[in-house]
């Protein structure tokens, strides 16, 4: 994949992500009122953010040699979960009632890699089966 096709991809995941936090923010609200729903976007965001990391750290391997672009890949994961537990422990202590409403929109923004991994194995190209 080239640098313009991953960005493109990537964009389109984060578009994916920032529409499924909304509708979670929407269901939260219904379930929970407004602080749920915030809670919720707090959550969606977050999962955004760690997104936005991860890709910049990949993108930047993106040249490399296959050994190093792994190493790279291992890395950002490895932020993204490192940050993503400190988050989730910091609500779960200090913000236990608004847990599962910020599970629920970090949540969602997974599901779109489900999605976007979907659409990168049906590009053009893609070594795997289409059928």
């Amino acid at each position: 994949m080239n640098e313009a096709q991953f960005a493109k991809t990537i964009a389109w995941l984060m578009r994916v992500q920032a529409i499924l936090i909304a509708v979670c923010g929407l269901v939260m609200a219904a379930l929970g009122g407004l602080a749920w729903a915030m809670a919720a976007l707090l959550g969606g965001g977050f999962g955004l953010f760690l997104t936005a990391i991860t890709a910049l750290r990949v993108g930047l391997g993106l040249n490399q040699k296959p050994k190093q672009m792994v190493r790279g890949f291992y890395r950002a994961m490895l932020i993204k979960f490192l940050l993503a537990g400190i988050g989730f422990v910091i609500v779960a202590r200090w913000f236990p009632g608004y847990f599962l409403p910020v599970l629920a929109g970090y949540s969602v923004t997974i599901m779109a890699y489900w999605l976007a991994m979907r659409k990168m194995a049906l590009m053009p190209g893609s070594t795997t089966d289409n059928e």
